[in-house]
């Protein structure tokens, strides 16, 4: 089997998985805009400046998403755990929305310059990445690690690395653009 029959068995679960996501991300930008003193300060937000503070933010946001990528493993091992999967993914998707929020209107148009090019594309990638390597680990639990165990460690491994890339990539583009904020999610 390819990855793109893979997708297409489980393309239920990607739409599902991906409306709670759209409506989680914008809660995050209703709430925010309905209520913006609901921001409990900055210390959500990373001022860096230069290399060393944005490799840090770099491996920051990397210990993020192993621990994200790992949960997401070990809730897609039980049916009954879907649900929490889901809501971590829209969690994460949520703050995206709130934090894209507290950028536009803490920094202005350089906030919204850097939320349009640099956050929303990297963040966007990352959060489908997650989508579609939990809709495919719970599809290969249902059919009782059909793809094979060592299929299901190389999906999960290759989905880690193209999500550290997009977080790599978000790194490049901050220092490129030489923003003065970041979000560490």
């Amino acid at each position: 089997m390819n990855l793109a029959s893979k997708f297409s068995e489980c393309k239920g679960r990607i739409w599902l998985i991906s409306v709670i996501v759209l409506i989680c991300f914008v809660a995050g930008i209703v709430l925010f805009s309905s209520n913006p003193y609901s921001y409990p300060g900055d210390e959500y937000l990373l001022s860096f400046k230069g290399a060393g503070d944005g490799f840090g933010a770099f491996f920051s946001r990397t210990f993020s998403i192993t621990i994200v990528t790992g949960i997401i493993f070990v809730l897609s091992l039980n049916k009954w755990l879907f649900p929490l999967g889901v809501a971590l993914i829209g969690f994460r998707a949520y703050l995206l929305g709130f934090n894209i929020s507290i950028l536009c209107s803490s920094f202005g148009l350089s906030g919204v310059i850097d939320a349009i090019i640099i956050v929303i594309p990297c963040q966007i990638g990352m959060l489908i990445g997650f989508v579609l390597l939990y809709a495919l680990l719970t599809k290969s639990r249902s059919l009782c690690f059909g793809y094979g165990r060592g299929s299901v460690f190389k999906i999960l491994l290759s989905f880690y690395l193209i999500i550290i890339l997009f977080n790599l990539i978000e790194t490049i583009l901050l220092f490129v653009f030489s923003s003065s904020v970041i979000l560490v999610i």
